[in-house]
Protein backbone atom coordinates (compact mmCIF):
# COMPACT_ATOMS: atom_id res chain seq x y z
CA UNK A 1 0.00 0.00 0.00
CA UNK A 2 1.27 3.52 -1.07
CA UNK A 3 1.10 6.16 2.12
CA UNK A 4 0.42 9.54 0.31
CA UNK A 5 0.63 12.64 2.76
CA UNK A 6 -1.69 15.79 1.33
CA UNK A 7 -0.82 18.59 3.38
CA UNK A 8 -2.65 21.80 3.49
CA UNK A 9 0.36 23.90 4.14
CA UNK A 10 -2.16 27.20 4.93
CA UNK A 11 -4.18 25.20 7.35
CA UNK A 12 -3.88 26.05 11.40
CA UNK A 13 -1.42 28.76 12.41
CA UNK A 14 1.82 27.68 11.40
CA UNK A 15 3.11 26.80 7.65
CA UNK A 16 2.61 22.65 8.10
CA UNK A 17 5.41 22.64 5.04
CA UNK A 18 8.01 24.27 7.48
CA UNK A 19 6.96 21.95 10.58
CA UNK A 20 5.23 18.91 9.48
CA UNK A 21 6.67 17.58 6.45
CA UNK A 22 9.68 16.45 7.71
CA UNK A 23 8.13 14.78 10.36
CA UNK A 24 6.05 12.82 8.00
CA UNK A 25 9.13 11.65 5.44
CA UNK A 26 11.11 10.33 9.00
CA UNK A 27 8.10 8.38 9.78
CA UNK A 28 7.02 7.08 6.73
CA UNK A 29 10.89 6.33 6.12
CA UNK A 30 11.51 4.69 9.60
CA UNK A 31 7.80 2.65 8.89
CA UNK A 32 9.90 1.60 5.58
CA UNK A 33 6.56 1.87 3.88
CA UNK A 34 6.17 3.50 0.40
CA UNK A 35 5.16 7.20 0.25
CA UNK A 36 5.23 10.70 -1.15
CA UNK A 37 4.19 13.96 0.13
CA UNK A 38 1.79 16.08 -1.79
CA UNK A 39 1.33 19.96 -1.09
CA UNK A 40 -1.94 21.60 -1.84
CA UNK A 41 -1.90 24.99 -3.88
CA UNK A 42 -5.43 26.00 -3.69
CA UNK A 43 -9.16 25.46 -2.56
CA UNK A 44 -10.30 21.87 -3.84
CA UNK A 45 -6.68 20.64 -4.84
CA UNK A 46 -6.91 17.96 -1.88
CA UNK A 47 -9.76 16.53 -4.09
CA UNK A 48 -8.03 16.50 -7.28
CA UNK A 49 -4.96 14.72 -5.41
CA UNK A 50 -7.03 12.15 -4.20
CA UNK A 51 -8.54 11.14 -6.97
CA UNK A 52 -5.31 10.97 -9.38
CA UNK A 53 -4.07 8.21 -6.74
CA UNK A 54 -7.90 6.70 -6.75
CA UNK A 55 -7.82 6.51 -10.54
CA UNK A 56 -3.90 4.73 -10.27
CA UNK A 57 -6.26 1.58 -8.93
CA UNK A 58 -3.13 0.60 -6.45
CA UNK A 59 -4.30 0.03 -2.48
CA UNK A 60 -3.33 3.47 -1.28
CA UNK A 61 -3.96 5.76 2.29
CA UNK A 62 -4.23 8.91 1.28
CA UNK A 63 -3.41 11.43 4.89
CA UNK A 64 -4.99 14.74 5.13
CA UNK A 65 -2.81 16.96 6.77
CA UNK A 66 -4.73 19.81 7.77
CA UNK A 67 -8.40 20.63 9.80
CA UNK A 68 -12.10 19.51 8.69
CA UNK A 69 -11.81 21.47 4.90
CA UNK A 70 -8.67 19.31 4.22
CA UNK A 71 -10.23 16.32 5.71
CA UNK A 72 -13.49 16.96 3.70
CA UNK A 73 -11.63 17.71 0.11
CA UNK A 74 -9.82 14.48 0.62
CA UNK A 75 -12.92 12.45 1.43
CA UNK A 76 -14.76 14.15 -1.63
CA UNK A 77 -11.62 13.19 -3.75
CA UNK A 78 -11.31 9.28 -2.32
CA UNK A 79 -14.84 7.93 -0.93
CA UNK A 80 -16.00 6.59 -4.89
CA UNK A 81 -12.44 4.42 -4.92
CA UNK A 82 -12.52 1.08 -3.59
CA UNK A 83 -8.29 0.87 -3.13
CA UNK A 84 -8.68 4.05 -1.28
CA UNK A 85 -8.72 5.19 2.60
CA UNK A 86 -8.38 8.00 4.40
CA UNK A 87 -6.59 8.98 7.18
CA UNK A 88 -6.42 12.09 9.65
CA UNK A 89 -3.37 14.55 10.54
CA UNK A 90 -5.07 16.90 12.29
CA UNK A 91 -3.18 20.15 12.14
CA UNK A 92 -5.96 22.45 11.58
CA UNK A 93 -8.01 24.94 13.89
CA UNK A 94 -11.36 22.89 14.58
CA UNK A 95 -10.63 19.01 13.64
CA UNK A 96 -14.00 18.35 14.63
CA UNK A 97 -14.61 14.86 12.63
CA UNK A 98 -11.67 12.93 14.51
CA UNK A 99 -13.86 14.07 17.78
CA UNK A 100 -15.76 11.19 16.74
CA UNK A 101 -13.30 8.67 17.49
CA UNK A 102 -11.24 10.63 20.56
CA UNK A 103 -8.98 13.64 20.75
CA UNK A 104 -7.12 15.00 18.02
CA UNK A 105 -3.88 14.85 19.98
CA UNK A 106 -5.02 10.63 19.28
CA UNK A 107 -4.42 10.96 15.64
CA UNK A 108 -1.08 13.05 16.15
CA UNK A 109 1.48 10.01 16.49
CA UNK A 110 2.31 9.32 12.53
CA UNK A 111 3.56 5.88 13.69
CA UNK A 112 0.54 4.86 15.15
CA UNK A 113 -1.52 6.26 11.86
CA UNK A 114 0.71 4.29 9.95
CA UNK A 115 -0.12 1.45 11.66
CA UNK A 116 -3.90 1.79 11.76
CA UNK A 117 -6.53 0.68 10.42
CA UNK A 118 -9.32 1.32 8.15
CA UNK A 119 -13.00 1.27 9.26
CA UNK A 120 -16.07 2.00 7.34
CA UNK A 121 -18.01 5.32 8.18
CA UNK A 122 -21.06 7.31 6.76
CA UNK A 123 -20.89 10.28 4.50
CA UNK A 124 -23.38 12.92 3.44
CA UNK A 125 -24.10 13.57 -0.18
CA UNK A 126 -24.94 17.28 0.36
CA UNK A 127 -25.79 20.39 -2.19
CA UNK A 128 -23.74 18.51 -5.08
CA UNK A 129 -20.59 17.65 -2.52
CA UNK A 130 -19.74 15.09 0.20
CA UNK A 131 -19.78 16.40 3.56
CA UNK A 132 -17.77 14.12 6.48
CA UNK A 133 -19.34 15.58 9.52
CA UNK A 134 -21.87 18.52 9.87
CA UNK A 135 -24.21 20.67 7.16
CA UNK A 136 -26.22 23.49 9.13
CA UNK A 137 -27.74 26.81 8.20
CA UNK A 138 -28.66 29.70 10.93
CA UNK A 139 -26.64 31.95 13.67
CA UNK A 140 -23.91 29.59 13.65
CA UNK A 141 -22.85 29.24 9.53
CA UNK A 142 -23.17 33.02 9.76
CA UNK A 143 -21.10 33.96 12.22
CA UNK A 144 -18.61 31.42 10.85
CA UNK A 145 -19.12 33.27 7.32
CA UNK A 146 -18.06 36.60 8.52
CA UNK A 147 -14.91 35.32 10.52
CA UNK A 148 -12.82 36.03 7.65
CA UNK A 149 -13.37 39.77 6.56
CA UNK A 150 -12.56 40.70 10.77
CA UNK A 151 -9.59 38.05 10.72
CA UNK A 152 -7.93 40.79 8.21
CA UNK A 153 -7.93 43.47 10.38
CA UNK A 154 -4.62 44.55 12.25
CA UNK A 155 -4.54 43.14 15.48
CA UNK A 156 -7.28 40.92 14.85
CA UNK A 157 -6.76 37.02 15.71
CA UNK A 158 -9.11 34.48 15.17
CA UNK A 159 -10.57 34.68 18.94
CA UNK A 160 -11.31 38.25 18.07
CA UNK A 161 -12.23 37.85 14.87
CA UNK A 162 -15.29 35.01 16.22
CA UNK A 163 -15.86 37.32 18.89
CA UNK A 164 -16.94 40.67 16.60
CA UNK A 165 -18.69 38.49 14.53
CA UNK A 166 -21.08 36.88 17.62
CA UNK A 167 -21.63 40.48 18.30
CA UNK A 168 -22.49 41.64 14.47
CA UNK A 169 -25.07 38.76 14.56
CA UNK A 170 -26.46 40.06 17.78
CA UNK A 171 -27.39 43.60 16.57
CA UNK A 172 -28.98 42.20 13.83
CA UNK A 173 -32.00 40.67 13.15
CA UNK A 174 -32.01 36.49 13.60
CA UNK A 175 -34.02 33.77 12.52
CA UNK A 176 -35.37 32.60 9.37
CA UNK A 177 -38.28 30.91 8.55
CA UNK A 178 -37.80 27.64 7.15
CA UNK A 179 -39.32 24.77 5.41
CA UNK A 180 -37.90 21.30 6.97
CA UNK A 181 -38.35 18.04 4.94
CA UNK A 182 -37.06 14.96 7.55
CA UNK A 183 -37.47 12.44 5.34
CA UNK A 184 -41.36 12.65 4.83
CA UNK A 185 -41.86 15.13 7.80
CA UNK A 186 -42.21 18.52 7.09
CA UNK A 187 -41.75 21.18 9.00
CA UNK A 188 -42.29 24.83 8.99
CA UNK A 189 -41.46 27.59 11.55
CA UNK A 190 -38.91 30.34 12.74
CA UNK A 191 -36.02 28.88 13.17
CA UNK A 192 -32.02 30.18 14.39
CA UNK A 193 -30.19 26.89 14.00
CA UNK A 194 -30.95 24.17 11.83
CA UNK A 195 -27.99 21.30 11.59
CA UNK A 196 -27.66 18.12 9.78
CA UNK A 197 -25.27 15.96 11.85
CA UNK A 198 -23.11 12.99 10.70
CA UNK A 199 -20.92 12.95 13.37
CA UNK A 200 -21.24 14.27 17.36
CA UNK A 201 -19.02 17.37 16.74
CA UNK A 202 -18.76 20.89 14.74
CA UNK A 203 -17.29 24.59 15.16
CA UNK A 204 -14.66 23.66 17.09
CA UNK A 205 -16.27 21.28 19.60
CA UNK A 206 -19.94 22.43 19.95
CA UNK A 207 -21.30 18.84 20.67
CA UNK A 208 -24.75 19.46 18.52
CA UNK A 209 -25.68 15.78 18.73
CA UNK A 210 -24.14 14.15 21.10
CA UNK A 211 -25.90 10.43 20.00
CA UNK A 212 -24.55 10.44 16.85
CA UNK A 213 -22.46 7.34 15.30
CA UNK A 214 -20.58 7.22 12.38
CA UNK A 215 -21.90 3.98 11.41
CA UNK A 216 -25.62 4.01 11.87
CA UNK A 217 -26.82 4.82 8.85
CA UNK A 218 -28.81 7.76 9.68
CA UNK A 219 -28.18 11.62 10.27
CA UNK A 220 -28.82 13.01 13.89
CA UNK A 221 -31.13 16.52 12.88
CA UNK A 222 -31.11 19.38 15.47
CA UNK A 223 -33.75 22.32 15.20
CA UNK A 224 -33.68 25.08 17.12
CA UNK A 225 -36.17 27.80 17.75
CA UNK A 226 -36.18 31.74 17.49
CA UNK A 227 -36.01 33.05 21.07
CA UNK A 228 -35.05 36.04 22.37
CA UNK A 229 -31.69 36.85 23.22
CA UNK A 230 -32.09 36.80 26.60
CA UNK A 231 -32.06 33.45 26.39
CA UNK A 232 -29.89 32.60 23.62
CA UNK A 233 -26.41 32.83 25.75
CA UNK A 234 -28.00 29.78 28.01
CA UNK A 235 -29.57 27.61 25.20
CA UNK A 236 -26.65 27.82 23.17
CA UNK A 237 -24.43 26.70 26.28
CA UNK A 238 -25.80 23.48 26.44
CA UNK A 239 -25.71 23.30 23.50
CA UNK A 240 -22.24 23.78 23.07
CA UNK A 241 -21.83 21.44 25.55
CA UNK A 242 -23.79 18.49 24.34
CA UNK A 243 -26.06 19.18 27.44
CA UNK A 244 -29.57 19.48 25.10
CA UNK A 245 -30.04 15.82 24.69
CA UNK A 246 -29.90 13.21 27.55
CA UNK A 247 -31.55 9.80 27.79
CA UNK A 248 -32.68 9.90 24.62
CA UNK A 249 -34.66 12.81 24.33
CA UNK A 250 -34.09 16.62 24.64
CA UNK A 251 -33.77 18.23 28.18
CA UNK A 252 -37.18 19.31 29.21
CA UNK A 253 -36.39 22.74 29.69
CA UNK A 254 -35.14 22.88 26.20
CA UNK A 255 -38.42 21.04 24.64
CA UNK A 256 -39.99 24.15 23.79
CA UNK A 257 -36.94 25.34 21.65
CA UNK A 258 -35.56 22.36 20.32
CA UNK A 259 -36.17 19.86 18.34
CA UNK A 260 -34.27 16.52 17.80
CA UNK A 261 -35.00 14.19 14.90
CA UNK A 262 -33.23 11.37 13.30
CA UNK A 263 -33.13 10.74 9.52
CA UNK A 264 -31.88 9.67 6.09
CA UNK A 265 -32.49 12.68 3.90
CA UNK A 266 -33.17 16.38 5.00
CA UNK A 267 -34.06 19.09 2.99
CA UNK A 268 -33.81 22.99 4.29
CA UNK A 269 -35.31 26.12 2.43
CA UNK A 270 -35.72 29.37 2.92
CA UNK A 271 -39.56 30.14 2.97
CA UNK A 272 -39.15 34.17 2.07
CA UNK A 273 -37.18 33.33 -0.65
CA UNK A 274 -33.76 35.05 0.36
CA UNK A 275 -30.60 33.09 0.28
CA UNK A 276 -29.14 30.97 3.40
CA UNK A 277 -25.36 30.99 4.78
CA UNK A 278 -24.86 26.92 4.43
CA UNK A 279 -22.09 25.87 6.36
CA UNK A 280 -20.65 22.09 4.91
CA UNK A 281 -17.72 21.07 7.16
CA UNK A 282 -16.77 24.30 8.00
CA UNK A 283 -16.66 25.90 4.30
CA UNK A 284 -19.75 28.56 4.48
CA UNK A 285 -21.37 29.79 1.19
CA UNK A 286 -24.98 31.44 0.10
CA UNK A 287 -27.22 28.89 -1.48
CA UNK A 288 -31.16 28.37 -1.81
CA UNK A 289 -31.60 25.34 0.08
CA UNK A 290 -29.50 22.87 2.11
CA UNK A 291 -30.24 19.20 0.81
CA UNK A 292 -28.01 16.22 2.75
CA UNK A 293 -28.50 12.73 2.73
CA UNK A 294 -26.80 9.97 4.30
CA UNK A 295 -24.66 7.59 2.32
CA UNK A 296 -23.99 4.51 5.06
CA UNK A 297 -20.58 3.40 5.26
CA UNK A 298 -19.66 5.17 1.68
CA UNK A 299 -15.44 5.48 2.90
CA UNK A 300 -12.80 4.05 4.65
CA UNK A 301 -11.31 6.01 7.64
CA UNK A 302 -8.23 5.07 9.35
CA UNK A 303 -7.52 4.76 13.17
CA UNK A 304 -4.36 4.98 14.81
CA UNK A 305 -3.48 1.71 16.41
CA UNK A 306 -4.42 2.14 19.57
CA UNK A 307 -7.91 3.67 19.37
CA UNK A 308 -8.76 0.66 16.57
CA UNK A 309 -8.04 -1.48 19.89
CA UNK A 310 -10.67 0.59 21.37
CA UNK A 311 -12.72 0.97 18.84
CA UNK A 312 -12.99 -3.37 18.21
CA UNK A 313 -14.25 -3.79 21.22
CA UNK A 314 -16.50 -1.75 21.06
CA UNK A 315 -20.10 -4.07 20.34
CA UNK A 316 -21.30 -3.95 16.48
CA UNK A 317 -23.43 -0.93 15.47
CA UNK A 318 -26.85 -2.12 13.65
CA UNK A 319 -27.81 0.44 11.81
CA UNK A 320 -31.58 0.96 9.45
CA UNK A 321 -32.01 2.68 6.79
CA UNK A 322 -35.76 2.72 4.50
CA UNK A 323 -36.92 0.66 1.41
CA UNK A 324 -40.14 1.75 0.85
CA UNK A 325 -42.29 1.29 3.78
CA UNK A 326 -39.74 -1.25 5.43
CA UNK A 327 -36.84 -0.93 7.85
CA UNK A 328 -34.18 -2.74 6.48
CA UNK A 329 -31.43 -3.74 9.26
CA UNK A 330 -27.78 -4.07 8.26
CA UNK A 331 -24.84 -5.22 10.67
CA UNK A 332 -21.65 -3.50 8.94
CA UNK A 333 -18.68 -5.97 8.44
Amino acid sequence: MKHVFIVNPVSGKADASLYLVPRLIDAAAGAGVDYAVELTQHAGHAAEIARQYGDDGEPVRLYACGGDGTLNEVFTGAYPYKNAEVASVPCGSGNDFVRNFGAAEDFLSLADNIAGTAVPVDLVAANGGVSAAICSVGLDSEVAYSIPKYRRLPLCGGQMAYNISIVERLLQPMGHRLRITVDDDVLEGDYLIATVCNGVAYGGGFRAAPMADLQDGVLDVIMVKKMSRMRIAGVLSKYKNGLHYQNGRVVPELSDVLEYRRAQKVLIEPMDGKAVITNIDGECTPADSLSAQVLPLAARFVLPAPLYAQFEDRAPVLFCFRASSQKIFILPP
